[in-house]
């Protein structure tokens, strides 16, 4: 993959810049987009941005899939699938960056997608992707109440579920800057602990190159790709953000930022988990649910397993947090287009969208709670990773569409490749998307399909029989206002032919 730079673009008093697998296009070479118009307010930076990409990712069910992918794989190669699963996730980014320049909203991927495919495809797509935060929430409460309860077994763990929550709904009503504030301190704080405990780790064991370069058949790989995704699960939803931060570029360079981030960290942490002896991590005959609390403890005692216990309290509540302050919005921004009840799109007096926040952490902690009683997660893992993949090729297959049928809109940031990249990104996520679903014949697999079916056969009922008529209602009524009020033009009377009198 390389970067290609138009440095024909460059002028004096451009501000014409370089993304990864595209470019930024400079003001003279193509129309700044339309300003969306928000009553958010626009306070997040780029560091922030960053923050919240990587911070929805970073969650402690994510070492699940880490030894998952390393327990699969011969040898400690994970590193090699979660690589892989990085550079395409910077297909997709490429494909959210051009569609973010293009349109950026909180509406986000529902507004692209009505662009390319229809009002009902969009609603029914983005609305099912929105519920899969909720199953990631889910599958995170599990392995913190785990984590919580190996730490304070005398602490029942739904009522840190409900402290956790409640804190970052907290930091969210009261505010973006405070909320971003506090993904920024425990997000980076997260990154350097997982990175320390990497180096320790490898420090501490003894492995070889070959094992390290030598992940076994081809297919495995390509199988524990799919899974990979998961890592990087939520990395685009800061797109929702656009309007409420302070330069529009910062979110593209988030993202791929963010990204080289993740990539880095978690094959730091799968590599050191694997250097060594590994055999308590899975887990046998029932998966260890906290194989990171295991390794920490491994590698520095009594600690380790404390620092790693907090690191992982944090790692949950960036999910939790980065979680509302995406997902809020985009429910905002779909209530204020009348998809979503109109009472969601009210904004408090600290310009936030306070009822949409409330519904999210509402849904959060219902969904959290459920997974703490059924211990049912590894098919919310499934369900989350091929759902992203599939929304990933959406956004490709959106950028396909769109140079197609709106090929003289303003693009401030393009996608390589013309046409072919974006139809190959499509079909490649699309492959990865169903492959997670047939990787064996457990329910844990092909149930993920049927739970993901079913949501979205719930949407579609939903917006068929409550939003279609709302927005048609709607539009009668606009329509109807508009009428009233024209001007009504006079009646002019033709002058009427006198009679000549003799």
């Amino acid at each position: 993959m390389g970067l290609e730079i138009d440095n024909s673009s460059k002028t004096e008093g451009s501000d014409a810049m370089p993304t990864a697998l595209g470019r930024h296009v400079a003001p003279s070479q193509a129309n700044e987009p339309v300003p969306t118009t928000s009553e958010l307010k626009r306070t997040l930076g780029l560091r922030t941005v960053v923050s919240t990409s990587a911070g929805l990712t970073f969650a402690s069910s994510t070492f699940l899939v880490v030894v998952f992918i390393g327990h699969s794989l011969a040898g400690n190669a994970s590193w090699i699938p979660i690589t892989i699963a990085g550079l395409l996730c910077a297909l997709a980014a490429a494909a959210f960056t051009e569609l973010n320049g293009m349109y950026p909203s909180a509406a986000g991927i529902r507004l692209w997608l009505q662009r390319a495919f229809g009002e009902k495809m969009a609603l029914v797509t983005s609305l099912s992707y929105m519920s899969v935060v909720a199953l990631v929430v889910g599958t995170e409460a599990y392995v913190l109440s785990n984590v919580l309860t190996d730490a304070f077994p005398l602490i029942p763990p739904p009522i840190w579920i409900f402290a956790m929550l409640t804190l970052a709904t907290f930091a969210n009503w009261r505010g973006t800057k405070i909320a971003g504030a506090l993904q920024d301190v425990i997000t980076y704080s997260v990154i350097t602990s997982i990175v320390v405990f990497s180096v320790i780790g490898l420090s501490h064991a003894h492995w070889s190159v070959p094992t390290f370069t030598h992940p076994g058949s081809l297919a495995t790989v390509a199988s524990m790709v799919g899974f990979a995704i998961f890592l990087f699960v939520g990395f685009e939803w800061v797109t929702p953000l656009a309007e409420e931060v302070k330069e529009p570029r910062s979110i593209p360079y988030g993202m791929f930022i963010a990204l080289g981030l993740l990539v880095v960290c978690y094959s730091l942490i799968s590599t050191a988990m694997f250097a060594g002896d590994h055999s308590a991590l899975f887990g046998a005959p029932s998966r260890n649910p906290i194989p990171h609390v295991t390794f920490a403890n491994s590698i520095l005692g009594n600690a380790g397993r404390i620092v790693m216990i907090v690191t992982s309290l944090c790692m949950s509540l960036t999910t939790f947090n980065a979680g509302l302050l995406s997902v809020s919005r985009f429910i905002y921004a779909s209530a204020r287009e009348h998809v979503l009840p109109k009472k969601l799109e009210h904004v408090s007096r600290t310009l936030t969208p306070v009822n949409a926040i409330v519904t999210v952490y509402v849904l959060a902690l219902a969904v959290s709670m459920f997974v703490c009683v059924t211990h049912q997660y590894i098919i919310l893992v499934n369900v989350a990773a091929a759902t992203e993949s599939l929304i990933y090729a959406f956004a490709a297959a959106c950028v396909f569409m769109l140079r197609r049928k709106e090929a003289s809109t303003a693009r401030p940031y393009r996608m390589w490749g013309g046409l072919w990249l974006p139809a190959v990104t499509a079909i490649l996520f699309l492959s990865v998307g169903i492959g997670v679903f047939f990787t064996d014949t457990g329910f844990n697999y092909w149930g993920a399909g049927v739970i993901l079916a079913a949501v979205a056969a719930a949407w579609f009922l939903y917006i068929h029989f409550i939003v279609a008529p709302r927005k048609a209602r709607i539009k009668a009524e606009q329509a109807a206002k508009r009428q009233s009020r024209r001007p009504v033009k006079p009646k002019v009377e033709e002058p009427k032919d006198e009679v000549p009198v003799d």
